[in-house]
Order: C-alpha cells, then sequence, then structure tokens
C-alpha cells in the first residue's frame, strides 16, 4: 500500500493506492505485470530489473533517472544528476549506496 502525497495550491492533498512501491525507483505496481520476472513478490518494478527479475545495477538505473529527468523534466545534466542522486537515496534499494557517495561540490 502506497501513500501518495501532493500540493495542490498550497492545500496538501494525499490518496491512497493499494499498488506496492518498487524499492529501487518508487513506481507503483498495482499489477503482477508490473513486478520484475511478473512475481508479485519481487520488490522491484519490470523496469528496474532483467528478464528474471534481477535487479539492474546502480549505474543503469542511475543513468536512466538521469535521462528520463532531462527529457521530461526540463532539467541539464547537473541537474539531473543532482536529482537522481536525491531520489535513489529515498529508495531501500540504493539508499545505502547513495549515502556513501561523496557529495558533489
Amino acid at each position: 500500500m502506497v501513500i501518495y502525497e501532493a500540493s495542490l495550491g498550497g492545500l496538501r492533498v494525499k490518496s491512497l493506492s493499494l499498488a506496492t512501491e518498487c524499492e529501487s525507483c518508487g513506481r507503483p505496481m498495482s499489477s503482477n505485470a508490473d513486478h520484475g520476472a511478473q512475481n508479485p513478490d519481487n520488490s522491484y518494478c519490470i523496469h528496474c530489473t532483467d528478464l528474471k527479475g534481477k535487479l539492474l545495477p546502480f549505474e543503469k538505473i542511475y543513468e536512466d533517472l538521469v535521462s528520463q529527468a532531462m527529457q521530461t523534466r526540463w532539467m541539464n545534466k547537473e541537474q539531473a544528476e543532482k536529482f537522481a542522486l536525491e531520489e535513489m537515496g529515498k529508495w531501500p534499494a540504493w539508499k545505502d549506496k547513495v549515502s556513501e557517495m561523496p557529495k558533489p561540490a
């Protein structure tokens, strides 16, 4: 179960979803097809796993997130890299790895 929180003109709105959240990227997984290897016990989504359901390397997920941020959020590369690390630091799969990385100057 995932609780989404958003701000709409200063008003905080929470919505409840029965979808589980990918522990690598935060995407909602509302059906078996959304889980890695279509296994509902897999904590990672199909975007973060290989065909067997194994979690892809940190570098691959990071590069994909940077690319997405640049394309969909109109960020330059430096902004997108910072955003990607901040986001990945929130997710269980990468929290320890991100906290061990040196902070950018």
